[in-house]
């Protein structure tokens, strides 16, 4: 069987899919990645159909588009909507379609908000399968927004879209929201954190380490030094902050707690010892590090990021803050209070006790036989 996946260009799409392209590779199968080449490092062994211009001609002709309105601003969400279902589309889809074609692929993978993958499917009448990144596509008011949009692309080529075959989610329940029941087709899978090809060389910790990072969508340095400063004025706790890919900022920093560095995968940062997690929010930072049981602070800025810092508080895993200056007292508190890192390590078991990718592989392999 021939599986061709496909996400935003960004790492936080790409990377949660890798798993399961990799046990389509390891059962036999063959997969390949239809993603910009820019991001055919994060795939490893996994063949990359180059496809589409990479994240930042995107936003640049989004910007455009939309006059250079805020993506980060919710309260009109157009310009989110355009980005995934209308400049992408309109720069993509037809390059992805040849490289599907080309690649003669049986079946379609795509990232949740993925709007390529599933026209591919249209066109090709082809099974689709969503791999869901977190909470189901949020704010609510994107899915209606990016349909509008869709539709007359669908109907200017023709084309009718195919419903999915399978879901396949990484986000545990104890992070779903409280009404939440899950899909018939749903098949969870446990998510893998990011540890890139080789080892990495961190500093060693002053006291408790704590890790600020802003993932790598919200390409905002002066958000990023504000949480440290907050953090590292405690004194003693050693800061670790992660400069996102595409911000300029030295990584040099005069105070002995904080450490500035580079792009540095997910998995080794946790791997120094961190005792707690400043964050924006985004899926993949929330999956990462209550995967390992460590209480969270989120100030959520943009996109889902809200929803996932509600739920992350609401499963007693973290504390959300509304100013970068209060980031100080709630890592206090996470580090000073059990409870936290409790609710952390309840939801570390649910996403321990997920089946991994192979097991879902498996699962979606018998299903496509039908």
């Amino acid at each position: 069987m021939r599986v061709l996946f496909t996400a935003v260009p960004i790492h936080g799409h790409l990377l949660p899919l890798m798993p399961l392209a990799e046990a389509v590779v390891a059962a036999g199968d063959e997969a390949a990645v239809a993603v910009p080449a820019a991001l055919a490092h994060l795939a490893g062994d996994v063949p990359v159909l180059p496809a589409g211009p990479d994240i930042a001609t995107l936003l640049a002709e989004n910007d455009r588009r939309t006059g250079g309105a805020d993506l980060a601003d919710l309260s009109d969400i157009f310009p989110v909507a355009s980005l995934f279902a209308g400049t992408r589309v309109d720069l993509t889809f037809d390059e992805a379609l040849a490289r599907a074609r080309d690649f003669a692929a049986d079946v379609v993978v795509a990232d949740e908000y993925d709007t390529i993958g599933p026209m591919v499917a249209a066109a090709l009448r082809l099974p689709l399968v969503r791999h869901a990144i977190g909470l189901p596509v949020s704010p609510p008011p994107l899915v209606p927004a990016m349909e509008a949009l869709l539709a007359p692309r669908y109907t200017g080529r023709g084309l009718t879209p195919v419903d999915r075959v399978a879901l396949v989610d990484p986000w545990p329940p104890a992070l779903q929201a409280p009404d939440w029941s899950a899909p018939p087709d749903r098949l969870p899978i446990r998510p893998r954190t990011y540890a890139g090809p080789a080892p990495v060389d961190l500093p060693p910790a002053r006291g408790p380490r704590v890790l600020v990072t802003l993932g790598t969508v919200l390409l905002d340095a002066d958000l990023l030094d504000a949480l440290v400063d907050a953090v590292a004025a405690l004194g003693d706790v050693d800061v670790l902050a992660a400069v996102p890919p595409g911000v300029e900022r030295p990584l040099a920093d005069a105070r002995p707690n904080v450490h500035f560095v580079g792009f540095v995968p997910m998995a080794r940062l946790l791997a120094g010892g961190v005792s707690a997690v400043v964050a924006a929010g985004g899926a993949g930072t929330v999956l990462a590090a209550l995967g390992e049981g460590i209480p969270m602070v989120l100030w959520p800025k943009g996109a889902e990021k809200p929803m996932n810092a509600e739920r992350v508080a609401a499963a007693g895993a973290g504390v959300v803050v509304d100013d970068p200056a209060r980031s100080a007292g709630a890592v206090r508190l996470v580090l000073d209070d059990p409870a936290y890192r409790a609710g952390a390590a309840r939801i570390a078991a649910q996403i321990g006790a997920a089946p991994d990718a192979g097991e879902v592989w498996a699962d979606l392999r018998d299903r496509l036989r039908w």
